[in-house]
């Protein structure tokens, strides 16, 4: 599932760290969980994609928010499962992740997502889904994070010392991107 998702998004923060759970793995979805899936598993459900602001403006942070539902047949597998999830969140905290060259997924762009902070709330009491047979607890999922993309063109370094020491900084080195032709 996450190498599906663009690499540059909190969605695809969590669906990685969550397959990182030896009983997730490969058992993360969006929306709903697949039919023939057998829990354990895990299904999430985006709620918010905001920008925070300033009274000047923008920041460049961003939070995203999603409702994430963890299931297991018993009620102590339910309660370790989540444990370990939470951790998992938590620890993406401070976490970069970067496109590789090539990812079809990412539209064209390479670049980074920085996540400031990452956390779980529980929202609801733990449910049995008596038609099923399984165990299911919420969770409210926060990521708040920042980006920077860089457009999949070519670029080469460009001295602009001559420009600037007229300007009286000499000895500063300062260079902008310019695309090859």
């Amino acid at each position: 599932m996450a190498g599906e998702l663009n690499r540059m998004t909190p969605e695809f923060a969590l669906v990685d760290a969550l397959e990182h759970v030896s009983m997730l793995s490969g058992k993360v979805a969006a929306l709903q969980p697949k039919k023939d899936w057998k829990a354990p598993f895990a299904f999430y459900q985006p709620t918010t994609d905001d920008e925070e602001r300033a009274l000047d403006g923008d920041t460049g942070l961003q939070s995203w928010t999603a409702t994430l539902h963890l299931v297991h047949p018993t009620f102590r597998g339910l309660q370790v499962l989540c444990a370990y999830a939470k951790s998992a969140v938590r620890a993406l905290r401070g976490t970069e992740k970067s496109t590789p060259e090539y990812d079809p997924a990412s539209e064209g762009l390479r670049g980074t997502i920085l996540i400031e902070d990452a956390e779980a709330t529980q929202t609801s009491p733990d449910l049995f889904e008596s038609e099923v047979g399984v165990y299911r607890r919420m969770y409210t999922v926060r990521i708040d994070f920042q980006t920077e993309s860089v457009s999949d063109i070519d670029t080469e370094e460009v001295n602009t010392d001559d420009d600037l020491s007229e300007r009286g900084n000499r000895g500063r080195r300062v260079g902008m991107a310019l695309p090859t032709i």
